[in-house]
């Protein structure tokens, strides 16, 4: 918070222009978001049983989980159907919309919160887990530190952050869009390129990847402990998806990537990284 506060006029409000570009852009594809990720294809499936079975993992019934950047609540949803109680935050009512639709259509429920994961509306020690996937590239580079601090602030002590980001040194030997389809991760621009929009417009929001390095600084400077990294596609991202639509070889492949994705320094070298770390003081 004091990052923020403190910060010089201009970065501030470039940052502040940056959440205001993500959040119309947002609004603009809220109904149509779910057609568009996942791709398609044996890669696109590997990467999201992966992300779901790392998340689902770290959630147990009961919790109290808090969901930043949760979009149309693509694991909102599950977590809540898993029996955690989950809130979840998201700088566009539009996304949200979708994600009340979803609960109210299963029976479930959330508490929903439109907002900014700089500015946490919630009480200190407030959570057991905080989860985020494919949000947190959005966050403008000079609110990083803010956010994690505030993740750590509404964290329980003991409790735990679970996310999933690009890796930027996959990136230095790689700078395409794997498992682009008409979402594009521009390396250079450091911008998310969406095509194909029903309004018949491309549309960019600021994108920024993030290192494992960076990952243990950010979590290590707001008094967190990086307990898990996992590597997600290590192999799969640099297989084209004729060779992954073999049965035999998806199998090998998906069996290496499970036993290899914890181990370094392959888990350093996923196309994404997937994070545990712990606020200590249980």
């Amino acid at each position: 918070m004091t990052i923020i506060e403190n910060a010089p006029a201009d970065l501030s409000g470039l940052a502040e222009a940056q959440k205001s570009q993500v959040r119309s852009v947002y609004q603009e594809i809220a109904t149509e978001y779910d057609e568009r990720i996942p791709g398609e294809g044996v890669s696109d499936d590997l990467f999201t049983a992966s992300e779901h079975d790392f998340v689902l993992s770290k959630v147990r019934a009961g919790q109290k989980v808090l969901d930043i950047g949760c979009g149309t609540g693509r694991f909102t949803v599950p977590m809540a159907a898993a029996g955690a109680e989950v809130s979840g935050l998201d700088i566009s009512r539009a996304m949200l919309d979708v994600t009340a639709g979803k609960l109210a259509a299963r029976g479930l429920t959330a508490d929903l919160r439109e907002g900014d994961m700089a500015h946490l509306p919630f009480e200190d020690a407030s959570f057991d887990v905080v989860t985020s996937m494919l949000a947190l590239m959005h966050i403008p580079l000079g609110d990083r530190q803010a956010v994690f601090a505030e993740i750590a602030r509404v964290l329980k002590p003991g409790g735990k952050l679970v996310i999933g980001v690009k890796n930027s040194l996959f990136e230095q030997f790689f700078k395409g869009d794997r498992f682009a389809a008409v979402d594009i991760t521009d390396v250079e621009a450091k911008t998310l390129l969406f095509t194909k929009t029903r309004g018949g417009k491309d549309l960019t929001a600021p994108w920024y990847s993030f290192s494992p390095q960076e990952l243990n600084s950010l979590c290590a400077t707001s008094g967190m402990i990086v307990t898990h990294l996992r590597g997600n596609s290590t192999i799969s991202a640099w297989l084209a998806d004729e060779v992954l639509a073999d049965s035999g070889v998806a199998g090998v492949v998906r069996t290496l990537e499970k036993n290899l994705g914890d181990v370094p320094p392959f888990n350093y070298l996923g196309y994404h990284i997937l994070v545990e770390a712990v606020k200590p003081g249980r």
